[in-house]
């Protein structure tokens, strides 16, 4: 396998996805693109903008985004690159969620939490998109702290809209009671990191986290790849 994946890269070496530049094996951003991105920061401020989004949400004890995320930036690009059109490529989100659990584990965000929930999608989206770009997050996060994942207890029951262009309000009722949880009993008391793609209002978070208020007992985080800036 190794052999052939260096035969591979000599008549096909890997590049970067939005500029074309040399990358080493298994890369997917070159590091001056790398270098461009708008991190937010997070895991060494005080000052937290994430966490102001569920303030009047006692259960969840942290919050945090790695990158600003804005129309036809960079980060937008990448992030387009990874989810949508027929050539998706999943691992961008992948390599951007691992890269950032690399840079925040000095920090104690990762700290004290059991499991990471990725944000599902309905079962009708995961089949025409063929995977779901917030378990490939997770999955990466996982690698790196180690913390195991799990996409059994949540479930996405509604097919809802796409959100792009919907205001604040249309956005909250668009997710509302779309999501169910499956037998909560097994992670009584547990401290449950929620992962999703890009965070904008946080309505998608606010209904997954009201229908895990069935998991007695227990303490959330958020972790979004991307906060609309």
């Amino acid at each position: 396998m190794f052999r052939f994946r260096a035969i591979l890269d000599v008549f096909f070496p890997p590049v970067c996805v939005h500029c074309g530049a040399p990358v080493a094996q298994e890369g997917m951003v070159c590091p001056s693109c790398m270098d461009r991105l708008h991190r937010t920061q997070q895991a060494t401020l005080r000052e937290n903008i994430t966490e102001d989004f569920f303030a009047d949400m006692p259960q969840v004890v942290e919050a945090g985004t790695f990158l600003f995320y804005k129309k036809q930036s960079l980060e937008a690009q990448l992030l387009y690159q990874a989810k949508y059109g027929r050539s998706a490529r999943p691992q961008i989100a992948y390599y951007l969620a691992r890269q950032a659990a690399q840079e925040w584990l000095n920090s104690d965000f990762w700290d004290g939490i059991d499991v990471i929930i990725p944000v599902p999608l309905h079962r009708r989206r995961f089949r025409q998109r063929g995977f779901n770009q917030s378990e490939w997050i997770a999955r990466a996060l996982s690698e790196v702290t180690h913390i195991p994942v799990d996409t059994t207890h949540v479930t996405r029951v509604v097919n809802n809209p796409h959100q792009a262009a919907m205001s604040g309000v249309q956005r909250q009722q668009n997710v509302e009671d779309i999501f169910v949880v499956n037998h909560p009993e097994e992670l009584y008391r547990k401290h449950i990191l929620l992962v999703d793609d890009v965070m904008t209002t946080g309505s998608t978070f606010r209904s997954c986290l009201s229908a895990m208020k069935a998991f007695r007992g227990c303490r959330f985080s958020i972790f979004a790849l991307a906060k609309a800036h």
